[in-house]
């Protein structure tokens, strides 16, 4: 499975795309339609075009004339309009932690509800800077600034 967060101009999606299911889980916290955005469900479509293409031996050749399957999820949506970043990345440690090869219609039973409480989006908030601080900012070597 490959997670890949997008961002459509203002907002932020997710598409988890299982490559020998051929299949792409739309997870969106609007609840918006994959078809309202053909040039990114194209690009995406045209990527496993390719990949079917160089991995013959892992592909059957009647895969390769079959339609990508786009499978829109039923997840927790979003009740303003600046969350969906932080939605997305709890989709995705959700997926993570299911450890599944396919995300369910109306999305994993343990986290299924209406909309994320505000501690959920605390932890991902949490997460996120503990990475930051710990990972990134915490293997920079100390720079000494002349005086």
């Amino acid at each position: 499975m490959i997670l890949a967060p997008c961002n459509l101009g203002k907002h932020w999606v997710l598409l988890v795309i299982n490559l020998n299911a051929e299949v792409i889980y739309y997870m969106d916290p609007l609840n918006g339609e994959p078809t309202k955005h053909q040039n990114f469900k194209t690009k995406f479509e045209n990527a496993l075009q390719i990949y079917r293409a160089n991995s013959s031996s892992k592909v059957p050749k009647v895969s390769k004339s079959k339609k990508i399957s786009w499978q829109k999820i039923k997840c927790p949506r979003q009740i303003n309009g600046v969350d969906c970043g932080y939605f997305v990345m709890r989709f995705m440690k959700e997926v993570i932690m299911e450890n599944e090869f396919m995300i369910p219609t109306n999305y994993f039973f343990d986290h299924k509800c209406r909309t994320y409480s505000h501690d959920k989006l605390t932890e991902v908030k949490e997460d996120w800077a503990t990475y930051v601080v710990d990972d990134v900012f915490g293997k920079q070597e100390a720079i000494i600034l002349p005086n």
